[in-house]
């Protein structure tokens, strides 16, 4: 028969020993999360550097893409424009360029709220939230918010 005590201090030496191991297998764990996160940062860089040179390399021919479209509507608004004068002479051109000044001031107003400028609605809305924001701190001050909370959930 073996002696309690004996029997108590293998059990903890053997308890000690599953803790130590375990130990060493979260080390092991988390050292992989480690790496894997790192190799993940890695490969997200990568892939940002790679995209940057492929939108890189892409600019010159985009830039010279543009110019074409731009010369192709200039070069047909003058052809447009000598046909219109022929047609219906310098009275009907005059009036093209009335509806084309028109269509441009409608569509500066697509890119409004409501009629209403955009930084300016921002700004507006910016300041709506600024005073909320004010308006919850003194009540968080005072006290209301506290007592609301117990109110409604008690203590």
């Amino acid at each position: 028969m073996s002696d309690p005590f004996v029997g108590a201090v293998k059990g903890t030496i053997g308890g000690f020993s599953e803790v130590i191991s375990l130990a060493d297998d979260l080390d092991g764990v988390a050292q992989q999360v480690s790496d894997l996160g790192k190799k993940e940062l890695q490969a997200r860089s990568e892939w940002r550097r790679k995209q940057s040179q492929v939108k890189g390399d892409y600019a010159f021919l985009n830039a010279v893409e543009e110019y074409r479209k731009v010369r192709e509507a200039m070069d047909m608004k003058e052809q447009v424009r000598e046909e219109v004068i022929k047609r219906w002479g310098r009275d009907a051109w005059h009036e093209v360029q009335q509806i084309e000044k028109r269509q441009k001031e409608e569509f500066k107003k697509l890119y409004t709220e409501d009629g209403h400028d955009r930084q300016k609605m921002f700004r507006v809305k910016l300041a709506c939230f600024g005073v909320a924001a004010i308006i919850v701190l003194i009540m968080w001050i005072n006290g209301i918010i506290h007592e609301m909370s117990v109110a409604f959930y008690g203590e």
